[in-house]
């Protein structure tokens, strides 16, 4: 019997050896700070769903771990954004644990490789439950942690979109948030802050009306890098989650800010690889010819339905991203936006 175990465990280490390398591989447009941070916890403790994703180390503070770009499943049991977090001088400071306490937990495993010291602290950086149901598995290690988000956030979580979060990942995934409780954050946020933490300096953004419009960026000044939540995606088709939520235009505008903050060499999106401002770039392409398209057709007197096929053919040149198949529901909300810039 001993042996076999320890066979399993040789087994799951090289399964894990080559999975790590082969992303490692397949990361080409990742900033060149990018670096794993070999995962030294118990594997057969974390949830299978973020145990086989590796911790990077994007800076000298930062570590994240790339979700895959899946939507809510049982397979994933609903693990699909990039938690990441910053290591000062009193403890880790954790941006968007993620979509359920286990994923939360299994990230907590994650940084006891680089560190032994608390969470101080919880950014989540807008209300949708990607980011937020994670809360739980961070709050059941440290009870005190402060969670902060902007205001909205927590004024629309409050209201009931938390539970509908909630109900909506746990029937996406079969289940697999039954044990995991709803942990709101408890500190707003309005944009403008500036916030020491252990010796790092955290600027907070709020571009009114983005994403959604509650988002938060976080910029981590003396590493030259950003948390972008989902207002940047990379290579993965932005908005088409919750369109209805989203300004195509501000997100657009958003990028731009984010684009011209000189201070900014790294990006780390909500979903995708870690950015520089190339790729950022890119991003407000695809927002601008979207919505190029779709002006180009509604002068001509079509409805969003008739457009649909003609705006697909003039985006074939992002046919590659992550679910470009749900353009079409993308397009719909555009649509809307374009109708009422229009009056």
């Amino acid at each position: 019997m001993h042996k076999v175990n320890v066979m399993k465990l040789v087994l799951l280490l090289m399964f894990n050896s080559v999975f790590y390398s082969s992303a490692n591989a397949e990361s080409t447009d990742r900033p060149a700070e990018s670096a794993h941070v070999p995962f030294m916890g118990s594997l057969t403790d974390l949830p299978p769903t973020i145990q086989n994703y590796p911790l990077e180390r994007l800076s000298e503070r930062v570590y994240v771990v790339i979700g895959p770009h899946d939507w809510p499943n049982k397979k994933t049991k609903g693990f699909m954004n990039n938690p990441a977090a910053i290591l000062t001088d009193d403890g880790f400071v954790i941006v968007d644990p993620g979509s359920s306490a286990d994923v939360g937990r299994g990230f907590l495993e994650k940084l006891k490789c680089v560190s032994a010291k608390p969470v101080v602290a919880v950014f989540n950086t807008h209300l949708h439950g990607d980011h937020f149901l994670g809360n739980q598995g961070i709050r059941d290690a440290y009870p005190g942690v402060p969670i902060h988000a902007h205001q909205r956030t927590i004024e629309r979580l409050q209201a009931g979109e938390a539970q509908e979060w909630f109900e909506r990942f746990n029937g996406m995934t079969e289940g697999a948030l039954a044990n995991t409780r709803i942990a709101l954050p408890d500190r707003a946020l309005k944009g403008g802050e500036v916030m020491k933490m252990g010796g790092v300096t955290l600027k907070i953004h709020h571009p009114r009306h983005a994403h959604s419009d509650t988002d938060i960026m976080i910029e981590v000044v003396e590493d030259k890098l950003m948390f972008m939540g989902d207002i940047s995606m990379n290579k993965f088709m932005p908005y088409s989650a919750m369109p209805q939520d989203a300004s195509f235009k501000g997100t657009a505008d958003a990028l731009k800010a984010a684009i011209d903050n000189a201070a900014i060499e790294v990006y780390v999106p909500g979903h995708g690889n870690p950015e520089n401002k190339t790729s950022m770039a890119i991003q407000i392409r695809f927002t601008e010819d979207l919505l190029a398209s779709i002006k180009k057709y509604y002068s001509q007197g079509m409805q969003a339905h008739e457009m649909t096929a003609l705006v697909e053919k003039d985006l074939q040149a992002y046919r590659n991203w992550d679910h470009f198949d749900e353009l079409g529901k993308v397009i719909s909300h555009a649509y809307v936006e374009v109708e009422q810039d229009n009056f």
